[in-house]
C-alpha cells in the first residue's frame, strides 16, 4: 500500500469536511418563542451567543417566572431544531448532510485504490 497515494485519496474528503466545518462555525440560528418575545441566538457550535427578552415579556413574568422559563425553553428548542434540520441529529445524518449531493464513491475511489481494492 502506497501511503502517499492513500493520503492524496483523502484530499477530496478532507476538503469537503473543512468546508462543512467552516459552514458550521459561521452558522447562526435564532430560536423564537411567544411571537418573538424571547429570542435565543445559537451559534453553529451549539453555544448561545445572546438572549433577548422583550420588556413586556419580562414584566408579564413578574411574580410568575415559570412563564418566562417556558418561553426561554421553547426558544432554545426552536434554535436546536433549526440546527438539527441543517446539520443532522445523529452522526449518520450529519455525514449524509455533509456529503449531500457528493458522490461518495467518487470521493472514496482514490482511497480504495490506495488500499489495493
Amino acid at each position: 500500500m502506497d501511503l502517499d497515494s492513500l493520503m492524496r485519496g483523502l484530499g477530496p474528503i478532507q476538503d469537503t469536511m473543512k468546508k462543512a466545518e467552516s459552514e458550521r462555525a459561521a452558522a447562526q440560528f435564532d430560536g423564537k418563542a411567544g411571537g418573538g418575545a424571547v429570542v435565543i441566538h445559537l451559534k453553529g457550535d451549539l453555544t448561545v451567543s445572546k438572549v433577548t427578552i422583550a420588556p413586556a415579556a419580562a414584566q408579564a413574568a413578574t411574580g410568575d417566572p415559570s412563564m418566562l422559563e417556558d418561553l426561554v425553553m421553547v426558544a432554545i428548542n426552536d434554535a436546536l431544531k433549526q440546527h438539527t434540520a441543517r446539520f443532522g441529529a445523529s452522526p449518520d445524518e450529519q455525514i449524509q448532510k455533509l456529503m449531500g449531493g457528493s458522490d461518495l464513491a467518487s470521493l472514496m475511489g482514490p482511497l480504495m485504490r490506495g488500499l489495493g481494492r
